[in-house]
């Protein structure tokens, strides 16, 4: 599947390439060379590239044979890490005691020097007795989740965020998925969806990228075993080869960087698509920017910290798929400078950058979604779950814009860690 999928990719970019090259000196016309290949490059034929890609990749993936699985449901340790988490913690704590699942559930709730009254409220509760509080000063939440690993003493461990909600067969379903991958499976990341779409108009389109960019990447990379991200806001691994790696390193980026550590040890990940779990999304452009400039800077980490083109145990699909990652920067930049200078072009009733060649990257965009679409809701429906209507005007704008209005917090991420900018927690 891996191989059929990038021959017909490469075919694919093999025709995009001559389809461009007379574009690409129409724009010389007018631009420099240089910059007309650039633009071209990393405006078509590279998203062109990566959009046919994961296409076929969703499109030829066949289910896993029939195989005895492991019916014993395992005793699981949850890491919860809070900072200043008052007003979400007691709603994530009720959603762990209402899961659907046999094994014991060992919550770790580290607190990493709260300073909003959120330790008193967690010291005036009354925690089962399966919850364990630690204190802990304010240096991280790598730090905090290290210091819950020493006390685990379960074969499974995981990490929800203080303000994730699960789904009540979400820990049945990601200990399921885990448990019965092959010996070398290190890790599995959950599924995210948005908890509060409708608190805000970007809400509202966040909750498109969570239920296509998002899950349709995972759902990709999880079929070949590669999944790039266990994040922390809900993830399972195997203890084991946690403290193997000595947990979480101090970093702004910790989830993606201990995925590429298991990754680069020869290990694999993999994707649960049925374990639901619901995470607040910021509701401001300017909190939204924030958080993809840590995403990004988080990306850069994982490549600094981890030696991906010499590491020798790293499977061949997950060095493309995590090398496939330096193309973001240059794709940001290319549409901070396209975007501007085909508006400039059209005022002036010149649609050369707005051509039909450039907008063909649209509809494969489209087809990727709807198949996309198509799988989440066949998902949805195996464990009787339903979400909420999406706003059409969201979609529309996610399509549209939402990349370009992304991409300036992306590169200060890029560049705050290439140059190695002060990291704050």
């Amino acid at each position: 599947m891996f191989f059929i999928s990038m021959i017909i990719a490469l075919i694919c970019l093999i025709c995009s390439i001559c389809i461009n090259i007379n574009w690409i000196y129409d724009i010389s016309c007018y631009l420099s060379y240089f910059l007309a290949i650039y633009l071209v490059t990393f405006i078509a034929i590279i998203p062109g590239f990566h959009y046919i890609f994961n296409f076929f990749s969703l499109l030829l993936h066949k289910k896993d044979k029939k195989k005895s699985y492991n019916k014993k449901e395992e005793d699981v340790t949850i890491l919860l890490p809070v900072y200043n988490a008052k007003k979400s913690i007691e709603e994530t704590l009720d959603s762990i005691k209402k899961q659907k699942y046999c094994g014991n559930i060992y919550v770790k709730i580290i607190d990493d020097g709260s300073t909003d009254g959120t330790l008193e409220l967690l010291k005036s509760m009354d925690l089962d007795s399966n919850i364990t509080l630690i204190e802990t000063k304010h240096q991280g939440k790598a730090n905090a989740l290290n210091q819950g690993l020493k006390t685990v003493c379960t074969d499974y461990t995981i990490t929800i965020d203080s303000d994730t909600v699960l789904h009540p067969l979400a820990v049945r379903n990601i200990m399921h998925q885990l448990v019965n991958s092959n010996k070398k499976t290190a890790a599995t990341a959950g599924c995210l969806f948005v908890k509060n779409a409708k608190k805000s108009f970007m809400a509202k389109v966040q909750e498109w990228d969570y239920t296509l960019g998002i899950f349709g990447v995972k759902l990709m990379q999880g079929n070949y075993h590669s999944t790039l991200v266990a994040q922390g806001a809900f993830s399972a691994y195997k203890t084991k080869m946690l403290k193997e790696i000595s947990g979480w390193q101090h970093c702004v980026g910790e989830d993606i960087v201990v995925t590429w550590q298991l990754l680069s040890k020869g290990y694999e990940t993999n994707f649960a698509k049925n374990a639901i779990a619901y995470t607040v999304v910021p509701e401001k452009y300017k909190e939204l920017g924030k958080q993809r400039k840590r995403w990004a800077r988080g990306m850069i980490e994982a490549f600094k910290k981890n030696k991906i083109l010499t590491s020798k145990k790293m499977s061949l699909k997950s060095k493309f798929l995590a090398c496939f990652n330096v193309f973001f920067p240059f794709i940001d930049l290319a549409l901070l400078i396209f975007v501007p200078l085909s508006l400039i072009f059209l005022a002036f009733g010149n649609p050369l950058l707005l051509s039909w060649i450039s907008l063909l990257v649209i509809p494969f965009g489209l087809l990727l979604c709807l198949l996309i679409e198509i799988k989440r809701k066949n998902m949805l429906k195996e464990i009787d779950c339903k979400l909420e209507k999406r706003s059409c005007l969201a979609f529309i704008v996610y399509i549209l814009v939402y990349a370009f209005i992304l991409a300036p917090y992306c590169l200060m991420g890029y560049i705050s860690e290439l140059i190695n900018l002060k990291k704050k927690w």
